[in-house]
C-alpha cells in the first residue's frame, strides 16, 4: 500500500512539475505579443530620435548655408550673386529658390525649374511695373534661353511672410516659415535672415531660401538602422510639408498616407496603429520646435517585420516546447509502462495467493486427513490392546503374561502418541514442548503409582519437527521415559526426569532423557530392556541419526537425529489472502 501511495505521490509531483512547465510556456507565448508590442515601441522611439537628429542636422545645414551667403552679400555688397547662388543649387538638392529683398522692395531671385533657372527682378515693390523674368539653361554657366519678360503679376517682397518674420527676428538668428501652398501643392518651408548694413543710410536686406525637405539626403529612410520607415512632415494644422513614403514600398506609402488621415484626426502624440492588408504598422509623431516655427514629424514602421528580431526567443520557446513535448511523451510512456507492469505484477500476485489459498486448502484438508487417520489408528491400536488384554486374562502369571502385558504397553505407549499428536493445533510443525509435556503426563498417569514421586522437566528450546518425526521421537520418548518410570526408582524417595531437545548443527538435533535413578546395568540391557532399547535405537537410524546409553549417578539416553525442515506457514482464509493484497 506504501508503495502505491510513493507511486502516486511521484506521479502526481511529475504532473504538477509538468503542469507548471506548460503554464510557463504558454505564459510566454502569450507574453511573446506583449514583447513585440514593447519592441514596436522601442523601435518607433529610436526612428523618432533618429530622425529628429537628422531634421537638426539638416536645419542646423540651412542655416550655416544662409549665414555664409549673407556674410559674402555683405562683403561685395552687390546684388550680382548668380556666381555664388547657381553653384549653391547645383550642390543643394533641396534649396529650390534663392531670394535678396531691401526695405524699399527691391528684390532680386534665382528659383530652381526642373532643369533650368528662372531669375526675376522686382524694383521698389512694383510700382513702375510688374517683376522682369529671365530664364537660364542649367549648364556649367548660366546662359539666357528666354526673356526677358515681365511677370503677369506684381510682386512687393515686403509683404512676404518670410520678409517681416526675419524683421522680428531680435536675435538675429535664420528665421523659418511656411510658404502657402501652391495648386495641388504643399506647404514649403522658407528659412530668411536679416543682413544689417554697416552703414546706418543704406537700406537692410533679407535673404531667404525656400527648402523641400524631402529632397534631402538626411531624410533617407534606406540608411534608417531599424527599418525602412514611413516619414511625415506636418505642420501645426496637420497639413503636410512632405513625405518620405519607404523608397518605393506600396505598404509603407499606403500605411503613412493612413497615418496622416489619421493624425490629421486625432492630433495625438500617443503611438497607435494602421493596418494594411495583413500587415500592422506602428506610428508615432511628435514635436519639433523650430525657430518661427512648429513642426509635426511622424515615422511609420512595419512592426510585423522585427518578429525577425525575436526569432532567437522564438526558437528558445519552440525548442523548450518540444523538449516538453517529448518529456510528457516518455513519461506518459513510462507510465504507462509501469502501469501495465503492475497490473501483470498484481495479476501475477493475484494468482499466485489464489494458488497459495488452494494449496493451504489442500494442507487443511490433508490435516483432517492426518488427524483422522491418527484418530483411526489410535482407535485400531486401542481395540488391539483391548483384544490383547483380554488374551492377557487367559494366561496363568508368569513370565509369559508379563512379556504379554509388556507387548500390550507398547501398543498402547503407540496409541497414546498418535492421541496427543492429532490434538495438537499445527500437524505440520509440531511444538515439540507440548508434545513431549502432554506424553510425559500421560504416561505418569499410565505407570502409577510408581510415578507418584518422579517429577520431570521438559526443555526443547523451541524446537518444531513435521508429524513423522514427531511420531518417531514420541516413541522413542515414551520408550525411554516408560524404563525410568518402571526401573529408575525402585524406592518411594522418589526422583527426576530431564527431556531436553538442543539443536547442534545443521540439521542436526539432541534428544537426551536423563534420570537420577539407580542406573542401568549390563544385565539389565540382555534382560526385559533390551527390546525397548532396541526399538529406540532402531527409531533412531530412522531419523539418519544414532542411540548412546551414558551411566554417570542415573542413566543419559542421547538420541542424534537429523531435523527434517518444516513446512512453511500459508494463510489459512480468502479473508486473509485478501487483506494481503490490500
Amino acid at each position: 500500500m506504501s508503495k502505491v501511495r510513493s507511486g502516486r505521490t511521484l506521479l502526481i509531483s511529475i504532473v504538477g512539475v509538468l503542469a507548471i512547465g506548460v503554464g510557463l510556456l504558454l505564459w510566454a507565448i502569450s507574453s511573446m505579443q506583449e514583447r513585440k508590442s514593447a519592441l514596436g515601441e522601442m523601435a518607433l522611439l529610436r526612428t523618432q530620435q533618429l530622425l529628429q537628429l537628422r531634421l537638426n542636422g539638416l536645419f542646423s545645414e540651412m542655416a550655416e548655408d544662409i549665414r555664409e551667403e549673407a556674410a559674402a552679400i555683405e562683403i561685395s555688397d552687390s546684388t550680382v550673386v548668380f556666381d555664388r547662388w547657381y553653384p549653391l543649387l547645383r550642390t543643394h538638392w533641396p534649396i529650390l529658390s534663392i531670394k535678396l529683398a531691401n526695405e524699399v522692395g527691391d528684390e532680386l531671385a534665382l528659383i530652381r525649374e526642373d532643369s533650368t533657372f528662372l531669375v526675376t527682378r522686382t524694383a521698389a515693390g512694383s510700382v513702375d511695373g510688374p517683376p522682369i523674368l529671365m530664364r537660364y539653361t542649367g549648364g556649367q554657366r548660366l546662359e539666357v534661353t528666354e526673356g526677358p519678360w515681365l511677370d503677369h503679376e506684381d510682386n512687393d517682397p515686403r509683404e512676404r511672410v518670410w520678409f517681416s518674420k526675419a524683421l522680428e527676428e531680435s536675435q538675429n538668428e535664420p528665421c523659418w516659415t511656411l510658404r502657402p501652398p501652391e495648386t495641388d501643392g504643399d506647404p514649403m518651408l522658407q528659412v530668411s535672415y536679416l543682413i544689417r548694413d554697416e552703414n546706418p543710410d543704406r537700406p537692410y536686406r533679407v535673404l531667404m531660401f525656400t527648402v523641400d525637405l524631402t529632397r534631402s539626403s538626411w531624410l533617407d529612410s534606406r540608411s534608417a538602422a531599424l527599418t525602412r520607415p514611413g516619414i511625415l512632415l506636418l505642420d501645426d494644422e496637420g497639413r503636410s510639408l512632405g513625405h518620405v513614403r519607404g523608397q518605393g514600398d506600396e505598404q509603407v506609402e499606403a500605411a503613412t498616407d493612413l497615418a496622416e488621415k489619421a493624425w490629421q484626426t486625432k492630433k495625438t502624440f500617443a503611438p497607435f496603429t494602421v493596418q494594411v492588408g495583413d500587415q500592422q504598422f506602428g506610428c508615432s509623431f511628435v514635436q519639433f520646435p523650430l525657430n518661427g516655427q512648429q513642426l509635426n514629424t511622424g515615422v511609420v514602421l512595419n512592426t510585423d517585420r522585427l518578429i525577425d528580431w525575436l526569432l532567437p526567443e522564438w526558437r528558445v520557446l519552440i525548442a523548450s516546447a518540444v523538449f516538453l513535448l517529448v518529456l510528457i511523451t516518455l513519461l506518459t510512456w513510462a507510465y504507462l509502462k509501469k502501469r501495465s507492469s503492475d497490473e501483470n505484477l498484481r495479476k501475477q500476485t493475484r494468482r499466485t495467493r489464489t494458488q497459495e489459498v488452494k494449496l493451504a486448502k489442500a494442507l487443511g484438508e490433508r490435516d483432517v486427513l492426518n488427524r483422522e487417520v491418527h484418530h483411526r489408528v489410535k482407535n485400531n491400536l486401542q481395540v488391539v490392546s483391548s483384544l490383547l488384554n483380554l488374551q492377557a486374562t487367559r494366561l496363568e502369571d508368569g513370565a509369559v503374561k508379563s512379556e504379554f502385558l509388556r507387548g500390550k504397553r507398547r501398543i498402547d505407549t503407540i496409541a497414546l502418541v498418535h492421541h496427543k499428536l492429532y490434538g495438537l493445533v499445527d500437524l505440520r510443525n509440531v511444538d515439540l514442548f507440548r508434545f513431549f509435556t502432554d506424553l510425559v503426563k500421560a504416561l505418569a498417569e499410565m505407570y502409577l503409582p510408581q510415578s507418584r514421586q518422579v517429577s520431570f522437566e521438559v526443555n526443547t528450546d523451541h524446537t518444531k519437527a513435521d508429524q513423522d518425526t514427531a511420531i518417531e521421537l514420541g516413541i522413542i520418548l515414551c520408550e525411554l521415559v516408560s524404563n525410568s518410570f518402571q526401573h529408575a526408582f525402585p524406592y518411594v524417595t522418589g526422583g527426576h526426569v530431564e527431556i531436553r531437545v538442543s539443536p547442534m548443527d545443521g540439521d542436526l538435533y539432541r534428544l537426551t532423557v536423563k534420570d537420577n535413578g539407580k542406573g542401568i546395568t549390563d544385565d539389565a540391557r540382555e534382560g526385559t530392556g533390551k527390546l525397548g532399547l532396541e526399538i529406540v535405537e532402531a527409531l533412531s537410524e530412522q531419523l539418519d541419526g544414532s542411540f548412546h546409553v551414558q551411566v554417570d549417578g542415573g542413566v543419559l539416553f542421547e538420541v542424534l537425529f537429523r531435523m527434517r525442515h518444516p513446512s512453511p506457514i500459508l494463510p489459512d482464509t480468502d479473508r486473509e489472502v485478501a487483506g494481503t493484497e490490500e
